[in-house]
């Protein structure tokens, strides 16, 4: 890693062997590649911006923890820094967490302007969620917010918005633990043809597993009549679902009851300017089922994106209205 000019640390190709701290003092600027190594671990401090140039990847095969709070957010964009890229997709690869990877943590970021956003390819090896996304903000992929290959996701408090595809693809099975989500594909500049927020226990003939779903809280809202499916498709598979209290675009009958809100627009306040907030009359407000006993309670779920004190009855999706 080299600076120039002081204006920012410029890091090529680069892998990361032992225990890093990023900070916020200059810019981290990623030419090609940067991989967090097996058994070593990068840590990001609040507000550290990290910059990726064209077609530039970050490898996690051992840990990340990017730990913004809500006043110093970790930004991963792109090195256009001209206002005619502020918000334009497809401009860097994304993060990718590989098998080897364990223990990740992102809190209060903004992921933005990638082609897949993140990309977890397996299971965790240990106790922890192999990646615990918390208060983040991912827009403006041009293919995928989150891709999941027979993997696992424990997300509260996001805001998943403006992907070419899909928000959310988990296929060939996993373990999905997603609560005061919301995802929002109101983005009109793809011609999508796929839900929003897909989940299967199938990827090949060769290649499916068991899946697990604990889906509370969140809104799925978007263009499209069905934007939010889970798709069984393997009989020797087994399906454990928990789809309750979510506002919900979709064709699915069978998820019809347990408190979900079915086809009623959310109302947020200014989708086209990103403002996805809740109207005042949004059928959202006040529906969310109780989740004062859930693990992650007191340290995220307690809050919502914006930091405003969750107190039952909650709205659903990532914003409290009160």
């Amino acid at each position: 890693m080299v600076a120039y000019g002081q204006n920012a640390i410029f890091v090529n190709n680069s892998s990361i062997k032992s225990n890093t701290v990023w900070n916020s003092k200059l810019p981290y600027i990623i030419y090609k590649s940067v991989s967090v190594e097996e058994n070593a671990s990068l840590t990001l401090e609040p507000g550290t911006k990290i910059l990726f140039h064209n077609n530039a990847t970050m490898s996690v095969k051992g840990t990340l923890i990017a730990n913004g709070t809500k006043k110093d957010s970790i930004l991963f964009a792109s090195d256009r820094l001209e206002k005619m890229y502020s918000e334009e997709p497809g401009q860097w690869n994304g993060i990718h967490f590989y098998p080897q990877s364990k223990n990740s943590e992102i809190n209060y970021a903004v992921i933005k302007n990638g082609v897949a956003g993140i990309t977890v390819d397996s299971l965790s090896s240990t106790k922890n969620p192999k990646l615990l996304l918390t208060n983040t903000k991912v827009k403006n992929m041009e293919v995928v917010g989150f891709i999941g290959y027979q993997t696992e996701l424990t997300a509260f408090n996001n805001l998943f918005s403006n992907c070419g595809q899909y928000l959310l693809y988990g296929v060939g099975g996993g373990k999905y633990n997603l609560k005061q989500n919301t995802f929002a594909a109101l983005n009109t500049n793809y011609p999508r043809k796929t839900a929003a927020v897909y989940i299967s226990d199938f990827v090949s003939t060769t290649q499916y597993d068991h899946l697990s779903i604990d889906f509370q809280n969140n809104i799925v809202w978007g263009n499209l009549t069905n934007e939010f499916q889970i798709d069984k498709r393997t009989a020797s598979t087994t399906l454990s679902a928990i789809v309750k209290n979510n506002l919900l675009k979709s064709t699915e009958s069978t998820l019809l009851g347990n408190g979900n809100i079915f086809n009623v627009d959310p109302l947020f306040v200014n989708p086209l300017m990103g403002n996805f907030t809740l109207n005042k009359t949004s059928a959202a407000l006040k529906k969310g089922t109780d989740l004062s006993n859930d693990t992650y309670f007191g340290s995220y779920l307690s809050k919502d994106l914006n930091s405003k004190a969750r107190i039952f009855p909650y709205d659903i999706g990532c914003y409290e209205n009160k």
